[in-house]
């Protein structure tokens, strides 16, 4: 049954690393970053790399967790891009350039043809996004491309990239929401804290409420790809679908109710506000649109026998276990 929480190894190891990024990724390092030609920090590469990342060979809630602690502190690192080929095949230094572009920084990418997923030179023109990253739209077709695995690899590829890119941006939501939160317990109005104001409030809380449903949701797909459910090292066709579409959803919903929060001062380069927003909306535009996905999931749920193949769609399938704090509190 799946807990509510991070495991308890998952959440040291976060912590941990939720540490080291504070000491490399202030506001002021990330403008930093910003700057240089290719939007990363090779002061944060050399500590995660001493960190053991590249090393690392764990469940895909770890994975999960590092990509939100990345997102949340807006690490200036391709890291993150690696995760999918690296989680499945372990495999270092190769992004996927299934839908959409990656980074100018990695010189090999994880492509998709009919037979199966194949690594290429990365090959094309680098570009220059709003979220200050260097991004290229890979040019395939390579005969020297060197086949990695099957279709059905591919497949995986694809669904564990969507858990990353949606904790991802859950991570980086958080943490624009928190950042508008002190700003909105801070900024007076017309002589009263804007906080007070119950539109003002009402719409924190309703990125707030959308964020933690997020987060649950990355949680639970990390959970669906466990071999004891199942699962085949990748989060569920329906779940992959399922978590991306709500942390798009959610950091849209975020970025737009901060910057109203802050009013003209959301706009300002001074402000925080912009470093999250462009991101958020940078990261939620790559990749296919949610809603063809969504499209095709709401099909399968309207066949009964589609439908009833779906795994671990419903918290609990037989009785009704307690889940794990309910237990600690009945023992204390």
């Amino acid at each position: 049954m799946l807990d509510e929480r991070w495991s308890d190894e998952v959440e040291e190891i976060g912590d941990t690393l939720r540490k080291v990024l504070a000491k490399q990724c202030s506001s002021v390092q990330i403008r930093e970053a910003e700057a240089l030609p290719s939007g990363l920090s090779p002061t944060l590469a050399d500590e995660l790399s001493a960190f053991g990342l590249d090393d690392l060979q764990a469940e895909p809630e770890l994975f999960a967790r590092i990509a939100y602690e990345l997102g949340r502190a807006l690490a200036p690192t391709d890291y993150i891009e690696t995760i999918p080929v690296l989680a499945l095949t372990g495999t270092c230094g190769v992004s996927v350039a299934f839908d959409g572009p990656v980074p100018a920084s990695i010189g090999r990418v994880a492509v998709k043809r009919q037979d199966g997923v194949y690594i290429e030179e990365l090959q094309g023109e680098a570009r220059r996004t709003t979220a200050g990253d260097s991004l290229v739209e890979h040019l395939s077709g390579q005969a020297s491309a060197v086949k990695l695995g099957d279709a059905g690899l591919a497949d995986r590829i694809g669904r564990y990239a969507a858990l990353i890119e949606a904790a991802r941006m859950t991570g980086a939501g958080q943490a624009l929401l928190q950042y508008g939160l002190a700003y909105a317990r801070e900024r007076e109005q017309f002589g009263k804290i804007i906080g007070s104001y119950q539109g003002v409030a009402n719409r924190l809380a309703n990125a707030a409420v959308m964020l933690d449903a997020a987060e649950l949701l990355v949680r639970k797909a990390a959970f669906t790809a466990g071999a004891e459910v199942g699962g085949d090292g990748a989060p569920s066709a329906e779940f992959a679908i399922m978590v991306r579409a709500k942390a798009v959803d959610a950091a849209r919903f975020v970025a737009t109710t901060v910057h109203q929060t802050f009013g003209g001062n959301g706009f300002a380069m001074e402000y925080d506000v912009q470093l999250y927003s462009r991101r958020l909306r940078s990261w939620a535009n790559r990749g296919q649109r949610p809603g063809n996905g969504l499209a095709e999931l709401a099909r399968a749920m309207l066949d009964p026998t589609r439908r009833d193949a779906v795994r671990l769609l419903w918290h609990y399938e037989k009785g009704m276990p307690l889940p794990r704090w309910a237990r600690e509190a009945d023992a204390s």
